[in-house]
């Protein structure tokens, strides 16, 4: 039926305007070449072409009598059809088809831009192959690693790309190509190289081929996805497209290609609607029916690039056909790519491009190169070629019809996001967008091995003209013998319609299972007045349905604006032709993955209107879901305010009310916004199982399940583990036994979980697992184990036996089972009885029969009865009574079985017990076992070399089989093949699997050590091999070829858009973006250019290396002066310089005859001119000068030069070239440089014409000391680049500005970037303003607005809720969340006194929940505890509504009344599923109407055997009451047992500041953790969202930590990490150098500057007072104020010293790092007593001196000393400690004494250098290292060894000693 066309419109648009807009749009080119069908043969061909002028060019590629026939005469290209003689030709009788071939356009399917481990391989883009690496970059895996896990490569598949060429010598294609799969259709020649040009236009067909089939493990580009098939190239689009070039390709060698993948096709305009020719038809059919050896050629298609033009792919004859597999896109994230169409005969999808800052598909690339850049459904149509070559290699029998089958069963929903997935009448799931969804290697070639060819295909064509009815009833040609389908695969609809606008019309098809397919889709580019003409459609989203029943055809007609609504469209006919089979296709295979029990369709109500089927009852303003007036499921609100209706909301969203509300930023899925409400997390997180959120890696206590991305729980106490059962680490004072920790008990003890302790084993065993004699693991040594018992002695039957436990362990007795013809024995087999059983006689130590019955035969009582049909020898009649078998049988206790038992095996003719650690063995021992499971105490083992081991060894993981599996390669640990937990040295852990160990930012691999080595200084990567070359540069440096500068050497200049160097013109050293400023040496500057000769009329000026003009009459000339002219202007002459008249040249050359201009010649005394530079010689050579003519310079090697080499300047004085000063590359004198020599290591700078290492005024540019640009007080690196601003000026990003820009505030000079968030801030960083998606509350950004508080989108703020609601969304009081009330109730979103009816207030929640359906009333906790039932209902002994039954225990009552069983799992149920139960079984918990064991966490097992949830605040409990958690959810804080969001503040709890995860007090200083995104200063004890100034951002704890006090900013704590300096300080290296000297600072001025002395407490500072420090002398410590205290001293010590006062001092005690306040009481001083005290004190030193002098002559023995340290306390040379001799202290062994108690060399705090220690750590064997105590008393450390007597005295540093005050 035609819907939505109004009476007055919707048909013809105005023919005549279309014919002069769209001329060019179905414009036909006619070429001279025609496809003819002559029967007959070639020759009949050849003769009929040429008696009408054709020239036959062959058969058209394997079509049978179909040729090709050119004519020369008629025009290559022609808008008209050719009307010569040579169209006679069809009058032939062996003539039976002739079509002239026109231009077809066809294009190639990529996408372009916008207008506006596992398996590892060495190839350099392997890892860049995202759609193969799933396992981390993709949600939803294609598994074509599995698929080669299996041994599948494509080995034996041919592939040829139909495109417009292949590049057959690339190297990544060279080994896989096959000439034999290759052809030029367009040059007529078997080499398909594409046409090279400079725009690379003809790159398509070879990147198509590097996707399928580039080698791997050849060190080239990339990895195909089937990289052992074989690969060729079909050239065909690079000239005219015909339908004769088009089959030609389709049909080249069909029984050799296996596969045919074409990336191309009509126009994708949203205007064209073409398809195949009859002849490229013909090659399909062809192929399909012979190709493959009859088997079908597989056709792969891409289904269309024009989504963005609104085409539908319906309109594409080659997707829309059966015979080839059309291909959709989608990208990385699961979305729909820009480029896709949508379609029903789309079968499947790949991944490929599509995302604004998406990634492309990695492949080959024309002239050998490789790109990541291919795109579109270019790219998916590859590769599905190489995964179904894949599928073809895994079962070559499989046809054309097997292959679609199988994509069809194996392709998977996932994460691939779409609005219109329906699961049809077969189970399958499939979309327009994507068909039955994303391919999988893996599950394809898993199919392919046990695949059965599916039935013949049968096809049912049924044609509905009369009246075109819109509804046909359907049999599937039931009664038609051959034609009769039950179970569909294609569907196609032909249909003709006339119709004035075309695009207007949209199509939906509806099968009798209720599948929609839609058909068509409105194309509004789609202008044509042509309509359809038997245009067939077709879909696939029938598949696997029924056919018979009902089929809907709906048409809508749309009116665009441009149309004449008057004219309106006719359905003239349609066809439905139905495909399939007449039984059911998958008798022996499994039902589709997606295949569920079929549930009802949606009573979607049908609208008469053309609103969108989204919209609700309301109705709509427009046609689109965004016109819906109100949604009938949920509605999506963007940005800009506009709103559209979705049925359901897409991935990232969760519906709230019917609105499509965000999730947080990490979750996929989830069921509120809140950062714990996700259900699944985007890739690179993992989903919490218990917390809901989240995370980037499972903390420890957890373990990761791959299946479900999930973090879970470890079991038992764990400290971390790879499973739930198998733990890899456990708490201290527990070890692992097996894969469990528990305490580790000596031998003859085991551990009891009762006592807690370890506990004696029974007497009889030597080691046991538990109590009792059936635990025993190893008997005593006066036991044997029997049966694995120990006992005393062996019993009957049985005989003693010694052997190993296992490979290694100890000996233990046995007791093993004898001969079963033996009573007693003492040995194995039937030769060592001792007592024979009855009936036999012993006879050499053998039982023999003591009667006359023969085999088969027992004796009773002299009577032979037939023993039982199974034994051979037997003692009676019964089975049981064997005492021998026959052959094939083995004796097990009585019985002759043909296997033994379980946990048996076979020996001797009998079953005998295997070790009790095996599951099934082979033989005696436990290291014979074949498969295991739990031994006799309960441990599970694996399978490990025959082994049950209880833990599988290093490099193996535990599988469900019971069995020790290798990890993959470089792994130590594991829990899968594909999933590593820690890798090997040398590797490192990504994304669960190992890489090899990549070196940190500036270090590069040493390939001699297997260690990393540092790269060049400012090289943040560099070159294997050569770490001298960078590659790329750390902040601050420049690149430039192979290096890192901190300044840009000579000859380049900045660039700071790159922060690269850029040369200089080779013949310039100094120049910027324009021009050049100063050239080479020999080179003279000429208007900004270097040349080697001035210009005419110019000369070269040394001084100043410039071209100047010469003087007039000089055409050319040495210098400025009339003497100085080389040539002349015309009509002048030459004469010594001058340029003059012929006259007066004369009269001066007759005065030159005895010039010294002149030198006399050797051989014939005449004199000859010197060479023209010199003005006196010994040679005519321009090397044999003595001096020199004006203007030039005698160098060493006697060359007159105008300029001097470099490091040299001409001397005037001289006429010499003369040496530069020292550190000059270039000068003019010898007090004026140019240019200073400077390496990457020591950099000179230009300042008045000297090299210095440092400039004076702070301004550095290119070498040069310049000053700095207006407004800078100082700056660095170039003028601009300002380190501080003068007057009112703010530093900006090292720009001196007047005011701050957006987003940041002035403070301190300088502009700070407000909080993160801000859009405007107050200067003390007070936000006033937010950005978009963030919300102002109380002066800061946050994400989310806290308790209280709803986010007001519109103003960007929080504001308070309702005064009913605690929590809330809205202002009103019908947007709560909870109630501020507690007896209040939640009810539908307002807090309400009393709950309604058929509602009941949960004591936990305090929310007013619904009763179950079946309750009239209800009473709670469970909304099944009714206290009233429905009409016909009455409450059961569980307090549920059920029908009244007298049916027993365990069945229910029918409709019809009958008693039914329940499902096995219930005690009493309402239906027979395992969901209807009603109560459990003992020991099982009722859930959600099912039965569980135990109870999930967030419930309880309740009193009434059923889980009840737990407080709305507790993770897990043990009762339904806040006072009953065991433990809390995330963000709340255990008190007691409860959980409450609070902290403890004597003994009070309040809330937390809200930027605090914990906290000891409120406030915003009281934090000790902080909230997710927000960083932690740990002095200010503040949570902020940028670190304050003066710190640095340490990532690795999300702190903000203070940066080293002499850096402004910085990158780290050190004292080299500083990114910015002080005023008066100058970066260098990474440390801020001071321009002053050690105890001074700078005092800038106007022009200059001074040095003035720091405070006398500081040793150096940043400025005057004693609060700017930033070095302290030893025995002070620098404050967070920059002011240097002294450690705090004891009182006692205090007063012995000093009476001066002491009123601030840090508590050294605590740390040596950071300074602790206290405040020293006051002690009244005594001079006198001071002064007496320090002369006795020196009297005595000065004593002290001469004794040791005295004593160190004494003669001592040679031994080793150890090591000592000596104090270097407060003056007292007395206390030195020298091995072990002490004076007033002692020392043993590396301890020592102080005066406050004793000390370890551990407590001693490092006062040395750290950088010095690092630098010099080979050569401190000789240096002393100073430490000081926690007491603040200095040591020296000091190093010796073997000391002879007359070393002694080296002993002695007395005159080392300090004295700190």
């Amino acid at each position: 039926m035609m819907t939505g066309a109004s009476p007055s419109g919707a048909l013809f648009l105005y023919v005549i305007c279309l014919g002069f807009i769209f001329p060019l749009c179905h414009m036909r080119l006619f070429t001279n070449r025609w496809a003819v069908r002559i029967t007959g043969g070639r020759e009949n061909a050849d003769l009929i072409a040429e008696k009408y002028g054709f020239l036959n060019m062959g058969q058209i590629g394997g079509l049978r009598n179909h040729y090709h026939f050119l004519h020369r005469g008629t025009i290559k290209r022609s808008t008209v059809a050719s009307r010569g003689n040579h169209s006679l030709v069809v009058t032939e009788n062996k003539v039976k088809w002739i079509q002239q071939q026109m231009v077809h356009t066809r294009a190639k399917r990529t996408g372009r831009t916008s207008e506006t481990h596992s398996t590892l391989f060495n190839d350099p883009k392997w890892d860049s192959m995202w759609y193969i690496h799933c396992d981390y970059n993709c949600l939803t895996d294609m598994n074509i690693k599995a698929a080669w896990k299996r041994g599948y490569t494509g080995k034996g598949v041919v592939v040829s790309i139909l495109d417009d060429g292949v590049e057959r010598q690339h190297p990544d294609l060279k080994q896989n190509y096959d000439a034999r799969a290759s052809h030029d259709v367009n040059g007529n020649d078997p080499d398909p190289t594409p046409r090279y040009e400079a725009t690379n236009e003809n790159k398509h067909g070879t990147r198509c081929a590097g996707v399928v089939a580039a080698a791997a493990n050849n060190l080239m580009c990339m990895v195909g996805i089937a990289y052992n098939a074989r690969i060729g190239g079909v050239r065909m689009l690079d000239g005219d497209m015909t339908d004769m070039v088009e089959a030609q390709s389709l049909s080249l060698r069909q029984q050799y290609i296996d596969i045919y993948s074409s990336s191309w096709g009509p126009d994708d305009d949203g205007r064209t609607v073409d398809g195949p020719g009859p002849l490229t038809r013909l090659a399909l059919e062809n192929g399909i029916r012979k190709g493959r050896k009859g088997r079908g050629s597989i056709f792969v298609w891409a289904s269309g690039n024009g989504g963005r033009s609104q085409d539908h792919c319906s309109c594409d004859g080659y997707t829309n056909s059966i015979y080839t597999i059309s291909l959709g896109s989608t990208t990385q994230s699961g979305r729909k790519p820009w480029y896709l169409e949508e379609c029903s005969s789309t079968l499947a999808t790949t991944y490929s491009s599509g995302e604004s800052q998406g990634l492309g598909i990695v492949t080959t690339d024309l002239r050998q190169r490789c790109t990541d850049e291919h795109s579109g459904t270019s790219a998916s149509a590859p590769i599905a070629a190489g995964i179904i070559a894949l599928t073809l290699e895994a079962n070559t029998l499989l046809t054309w019809r097997d292959v679609q089958h199988i994509i069809v069963k194996t392709s998977r929903r996932g994460h691939l996001s779409a609005p219109d997935w329906q699961s049809n009448g077969a189970g399958y799931d499939v979309s327009h967008l994507y068909g039955f969804g994303l391919m999988d290697a893996e599950a394809m070639v898993k199919e392919a091995e046990t695949w059965r060819q599916v039935p013949t295909q049968h096809v049912c064509e049924e044609t509905i003209v009369q009246n075109a009815r819109s509804v046909y009833k359907s049999s599937g040609c039931c009664a038609q013998h051959g034609h009769h389908v039950a179970y569909l695969e294609h569907v196609i609809l032909r249909v003709t319609i006339t119709h004035p606008h075309r695009g207007d019309l949209s199509i939906t098809l509806t099968s009798p299972s209720g599948t929609k397919s839609q058909i068509l889709a409105i194309r509004p580019n789609d202008h044509s007045t042509e309509g359809f003409v038997k245009w067939e459609f077709m879909t696939t989203h029938c598949w696997g349905e029924k056919a018979v029943g009902d089929w809907i055809l709906e048409i809508r007609d749309t009116p665009s604006p441009r149309r004449n609504t008057r004219l309106q469209g006719k359905l003239l006919e349609w066809a439905l032709k139905l495909y399939g089979t007449s039984g059911h296709p998958y008798e022996r295979h499994e039902q589709p993955r997606s295949a569920e029990m079929s549930t009802d369709d949606d009573n979607t109500e049908e609208y008469e209107s053309s609103c969108d089927p989204e919209c609700s009852e309301d109705g709509c303003e427009g046609p689109g879901p965004h016109h819906c007036i109100s949604c009938l499921h949920y509605f999506l609100k963007f940005k800009n305010g506009t709103r559209t209706c979705v049925s359901q909301c897409p991935q990232g969203f969760w519906g709230d009310r019917k609105r499509c509300k965000r999730c947080y930023s990490a979750c996929t899925m989830c069921t509120g916004s809140r950062s714990d409400q996700c259900s699944s997390c985007k890739p690179g997180y993992y989903l919490d199982e218990e917390t809901n959120s989240c995370v980037t890696r499972c903390e420890d206590g957890y373990y990761l399940d791959h299946e479900e991305n999930m973090c879970r729980k470890c079991n038992e106490n764990c400290v971390k583990c790879t499973s739930s059962s198998i733990c890899t680490e456990c708490p201290e004072g527990t070890s692992l036994i097996g894969n469990k920790c528990q305490k580790s008990c000596k031998a003859g003890t085991y551990y009891s979980e009762q006592s807690d302790a370890c506990e004696l084993c029974h007497a009889a065993c030597a080691t046991c697992a538990a109590a009792g004699l059936e635990s025993c693991n190893r008997c005593a040594d006066e036991y044997l184990m029997e049966e694995w018992r120990c006992v005393p002695s062996c019993s009957q039957g049985f005989y003693p036996t010694q052997s190993h436990l296992d490979n290694t362990g100890p000996t233990q007795n046995f007791c093993r089972r004898c001969d079963a013809s033996c009573l007693v024995c003492i040995g194995p087999g039937k030769g060592n009885c001792t007592v024979c059983v009855d009936g036999h006689t012993l006879q050499n130590r053998m039982c023999v029969l003591s009667h006359d019955c023969g085999d088969g035969e027992s004796d009773d009582k002299g009577n032979c009865h037939t023993c039982d049909a199974t034994c051979y020898k037997c003692k009676g009649p019964k089975n049981d009574d064997c005492i021998e078998c026959t052959a094939s049988r083995w004796l097990d206790e009585g019985h002759c079985v043909a296997h033994c038992s379980e946990g048996k095996y076979q020996s001797s003719g009998q079953c005998h017990v295997c070790d009790h650690t095996c599951a099934a063995c082979v033989d005696a021992g436990p290291d014979n076992c074949t498969s295991c499971d739990k031994d006799k105490f309960g441990l599970e083992r694996y399978l490990y070399g025959g082994v049950c081991v209880t833990a599988c060894p290093e490099a193996h993981f535990h599988t469900m089989l019971k069995t020790c599996e290798p990890c993959p390669e470089h792994c130590i640990l594991c829990s899968s093949t594909t999933h590593c937990l820690r890798c090997d040295t040398s590797y490192y852990l990504s994304h669960g699997t190992c890489t090899p160990l990549e070196c940190g930012e500036g270090e590069v691999e040493d390939p001699e050590y297997d260690d990393c080595m540092a790269c060049e200084e400012g090289c943040k990567k560099c070159v294997l091999y050569n770490p001298k070359h960078c590659l790329s540069c750390i902040d601050g440096y420049y690149k430039y070829e192979e290096g890192c500068y901190k300044h840009c050497p000579a000859k380049t200049y900045p660039v700071e858009d790159t922060i690269s160097c850029v040369a200089c013109k080779h013949d310039c050293i100094s120049c910027d973006e324009e021009e050049c400023h100063w050239c080479e040496t020999d080179l003279f500057l000429s208007d900004g250019t270097c040349v080697q000769e001035c210009p005419e009329g110019f000369y070269g000026d040394e001084d100043t290396q410039e071209c100047e003009e010469c003087h007039t009459g000089c055409q050319t000339c040495s210098g400025p002066g009339d003497n100085e002219c080389v040539s002349c202007s015309e009509g002048l002459v030459l004469a010594s310089g001058e340029c003059v008249s012929e006259t007066e040249k004369q009269n001066a050359l007759n005065k030159c005859s005895q010039s010294a201009l002149f030198m006399c010649h050797s051989d014939n005394g005449e004199c000859e001119a010197c060479h023209p530079s010199c003005e006196t010689c010994k040679g005519k050579q321009k090397n044999q000068c003595n001096t020199c003519t004006t203007g030039r310079y005698l160098t060493t090697e006697q060359l007159c030069v105008a300029r001097c080499p470099a490091g040299t300047f001409g001397s005037k004085e001289s006429g010499q070239c003369e040496a530069c000063p020292q550190g000059c590359a270039q000068c003019q004198d010898k007090q004026r440089c140019t240019r200073c020599l400077s390496t990457r290591k020591s950099i000179l700078y230009l300042q008045n014409g000297q090299c210095v290492r440092q400039c004076s005024r702070l301004e550095i540019l290119i070498a040069i000391c310049v000053i700095c640009a207006p407004g800078c007080a100082s700056c660095e690196r170039n003028a601009t680049h300002c380190l501080s601003c003068q007057g009112n000026l703010l530093l900006h990003k090292h720009q001196c500005v007047s005011s701050c820009p957006p987003a940041h505030t002035a403070r301190g000079g300088e502009c700070v970037q407000c909080p993160q968030a801000c859009l405007l801030c107050s200067e003390e960083g007070q936000c006033t303003k937010c950005k978009d998606a963030a919300f102002l509350h109380e002066g800061e950004c946050v994400s989310v607005c806290p308790s209280g508080f709803f986010e007001n989108t519109e103003q960007g703020i929080c504001v308070h809720c309702h005064s009913d609601c605690e929590l809330c969304d809205g202002p009103g009081p019908n947007d709560c969340v909870s109630c501020a009330d507690p007896v209040s109730t939640l009810h539908n979103r307002a807090c309400v006194s009393p709950c309604p009816s058929h509602t009941f207030m949960d004591s936990r929640s305090g929310e007013c929940m619904v009763c179950h359906s079946t309750c009239r009333t209800c009473s709670g906790p469970l909304d099944t505890d009714c206290s009233s039932c429905t009409d016909g209902l009455m409450t059961d002994s569980h307090g549920r509504c059920a029908t009244p039954t007298n049916c027993p225990s365990h069945h229910y009552s029918d409709r019809e009344g009958e008693c039914r069983l329940c499902h096995k799992h219930c005690h009493q149920c309402s239906g027979p599923d395992y969901i209807q139960c009603l109560s459990c079984y003992t020991d099982h918990y009722l859930l959600n109407g099912t039965c569980v064991d135990e109870c999930p966490m967030g419930f309880f097992s309740g009193e009434t055997q059923r889980c009840e949830p737990c407080h709305p605040n507790c993770l897990s409990c043990m009762g339904r009451h806040s006072h009953e958690c065991l433990s809390c959810k995330t963000h709340l804080y255990r008190e007691g047992k409860e959980c409450v969001e609070t902290y403890t503040d004597s003994r009070v709890c309040a809330r937390c500041e809200e930027s605090c995860a914990e906290c000891l007090r409120g406030g915003t200083e009281g934090c000790t953790s902080c909230r997710e995104g927000l960083l932690f200063v740990q002095k200010q004890g503040r949570c902020v969202s940028s670190c304050p100034l003066h710190h640095y951002h340490n990532t690795l704890h999300s702190t903000c930590e203070p940066c080293h006090p002499t850096c402004k900013t910085c990158t780290d704590k050190g004292v080299e990490d500083c990114s910015s300096c002080h005023p008066g300080h100058i970066l260098s290296e990474g440390a801020c150098e001071s321009l002053c000297v050690m105890g001074e600072y700078v005092v800038f001025e106007e022009q200059s500057y001074n040095c003035k002395p720091c405070d006398e407490s500081c040793l150096e500072c940043k400025g005057p007072g004693p609060h700017n420090c930033t070095i302290c002398p030893i025995e002070f410590i620098l404050t967070t104020e920059g002011h240097c205290l002294p450690c705090c001293r004891s009182k006692d010590r205090w007063e012995e010293e000093t009476n001066v006062e002491q009123q601030e001092c840090c508590n050294c005690t605590q740390t040596r790092v950071h300074c602790f306040y206290s405040k020293v009481e006051e002690y009244p001083g005594n001079l006198a007593l001071f002064i007496t005290t320090s002369i006795l004190l020196v009297l005595g030193l000065v004593t002290v001196v001469v004794l040791l002098k005295r004593s160190s002559k004494r003669p001592t023995t040679d031994t080793a000393v150890a090591r000592g340290y000596e104090k270097l306390g407060h003056g007292s040379g007395k206390d030195s400690y020298h091995g072990a001799m002490t004076s007033t202290s002692s020392m043993y062994g590396g301890q020592a004494s102080s005066s406050s108690g004793h000390f370890h060399e551990e407590q001693l705090v490092d006062l040395g250098d750290g950088r010095a220690d690092r630098e010099h750590d080979e050569d401190d064997e000789d240096e002393d290292i100073v430490y000081m105590g926690q007491d603040g008393t200095v040591y020296r450390k000091f190093r010796y060894g073997q000391l002879g007597e007359e070393q002694e005295d080296e002993l002695e540093y007395d005159d080392e000693s300090y004295n700190f005050k």
